[in-house]
C-alpha cells in the first residue's frame, strides 16, 4: 500500500507541517509513505529525510502565500499512490489531484477555515467543493471545530475527528535542558509569560503586547514570521522593551527550557485560522498553565476554562491581561492548572492515540476497494 502525503511544505516549524511530519513517520512500517510538497525555489528536488522520501516540486511563483507549481499534477500521478492524503487549505494540491486523473482513494485533513481573503474565496470555493465531494473522508482536529466550520457542516457524513497529539518524548528532560532552564531562572527573576508560534496576523500578537502593559512580568515571544519587524516597532512604540522580548526561532532544547520556566503560556489568536494550537499541547506536556481565546475551534477543546487555564474573548487586551494576572498572582491556582494540564495531555493528546486512529481510518478506506 502506497500513501502520498501532500502539503505546502515538509520539515518546517509550522503546526501543519509538524502534523504532516508526524503522519509520515507514524506510517513507516504500516505502509509505503512519501511526501509531495512545493519547493521554495524553481528546482524540483528529491530526498530521503529520516527514512521518508520527499519530493519538492519546482515553484514558479508565490501568490498570497500559495505556491504555483505547474508540474504538481504530473508528479502526483507519477507517484501512483493507492491513497492520497491532502492537507488543507491547499488549492494547489486540491486542483492537482482533480487534474491528475488519479482514481485512487483520497483523504483530506481540514486544518483551517479560509479567513480574510474574500476574493480568493470567491474563486476557491467551487474547487474546494468539487475536491471534498471526491474524497472518501475528511479528518479534522476536534468536534467543536467541525460543528462550527461553515465548510465542514456540509460534509458531516464524511467528517472524522482526529485530535492531533505530540510524543511524550518531544521534549527530553536532558541535563542541557535543565541547565538552560536554570539560566533562564537566574536571568529572569520575576514571572514569565510565554508565546510560541509563527508571527502572523491571526495569532493576535499585537493584543498580547498591549495586554503586557498591564502585567507585571516578562513576556517572551518565540518564533519567526513576516510580522517580526512590525512587532519590534510596536514594542518600541509602547516602551515595552524591558518587558517584551522577541526571541526568534529556538532549538527544541531551548524551547523545552522556556516551557519549564514559563509561569503561563498564552495563545491570543484572533481568527478561526487558529483551528487547534499544537503549541498549547507542548505547553500542557510540560505542565504550563494556559490562556487562550474563544474562537469556536479546537483551542478550547484543548484548554478547558477553569481547569487547565483560562479562556478569554479575542481582541480584548484587558481580559487577556486579567486572566494572565489571575494565574501569576495565585500560586495555588497555578499549581492546580499545571497538574490538570499534565493529566489532560497524557489522557487525551498522546501521539500513540492519534496514530492508531489514523491507521484505522486508512484500513477502513482501503478495505472498501
Amino acid at each position: 500500500m502506497k500513501v502520498l502525503q501532500v502539503a505546502h511544505y515538509y520539515g518546517s516549524l509550522g503546526g501543519i507541517e509538524r502534523v504532516v511530519y508526524q503522519f509520515c513517520h507514524a506510517l513507516k512500517g504500516f505502509c509505503d509513505v512519501e511526501a509531495l510538497v512545493s519547493s521554495p525555489d524553481s528546482q524540483t528536488t528529491h530526498s530521503v529525510e529520516e527514512g521518508i522520501p520527499v519530493t519538492r516540486v519546482a515553484r514558479v511563483a508565490h501568490v498570497n502565500r500559495m505556491s504555483i507549481c505547474p508540474t504538481f499534477p504530473l508528479w502526483m500521478r507519477k507517484k501512483k499512490p493507492d491513497l492520497v492524503h491532502i492537507h488543507m487549505i491547499n488549492p494547489l494540491a486540491e486542483m492537482s489531484f482533480l487534474l491528475s486523473g488519479l482514481r485512487c482513494k483520497a483523504v483530506a485533513t481540514y486544518h483551517m477555515d479560509l479567513s480574510r481573503q474574500r476574493i480568493l474565496s470567491w474563486f476557491y470555493t467551487p474547487l474546494q467543493r468539487r475536491f471534498l465531494d471526491r474524497v472518501e473522508a475528511i479528518t479534522t482536529s476536534s468536534e467543536r471545530f467541525a460543528r462550527s466550520s461553515p465548510v465542514l457542516t456540509h460534509y458531516s457524513d464524511k467528517v472524522r475527528i482526529l485530535p492531533y497529539g505530540i510524543a511524550e518524548s518531544r521534549f527530553q528532560e536532558t541535563e542541557e535542558a535543565h541547565e538552560a532552564a536554570r539560566r533562564l531562572f537566574e536571568s529572569i527573576p520575576g514571572k514569565l509569560v510565554l508565546f510560541v508560534g509563527r508571527l502572523t496576523h491571526y495569532k493576535g500578537l499585537d493584543v498580547l503586547v498591549e495586554a503586557m502593559r498591564h502585567v507585571d512580568a516578562t513576556c517572551f515571544i518565540v518564533g519567526s514570521g513576516y510580522l517580526e519587524r512590525r512587532l519590534q516597532q510596536l514594542v518600541s512604540c509602547q516602551s515595552l522593551e524591558k518587558k517584551v522580548r522577541i526571541c526568534g526561532r529556538v532549538s527544541d532544547m531551548e524551547l523545552c527550557a522556556y516551557y519549564e520556566r514559563a509561569d503561563v503560556f498564552v495563545l491570543p489568536s484572533i481568527s478561526r485560522t487558529e483551528s487547534y494550537g499544537l503549541t498549547l499541547l507542548e505547553a500542557m506536556s510540560r505542565g504550563t498553565p494556559l490562556v487562550c481565546t474563544e474562537l469556536g475551534t479546537g483551542t478550547t477543546f484543548i484548554n478547558q476554562d477553569g481547569k487547565t487555564g483560562f479562556v478569554v474573548p479575542p481582541n480584548d487586551p484587558e481580559s487577556l491581561a486579567d486572566a494572565v494576572n489571575r494565574i501569576l498572582t495565585d500560586d495555588a491556582l497555578r499549581k492546580t492548572f499545571s497538574q490538570n494540564a499534565k493529566e489532560r495531555f497524557l489522557a487525551c493528546f498522546s501521539e500513540r492515540t492519534m496514530v492508531e486512529r489514523l491507521r484505522s481510518l486508512y484500513e477502513e478506506i482501503l478495505g472498501n476497494n
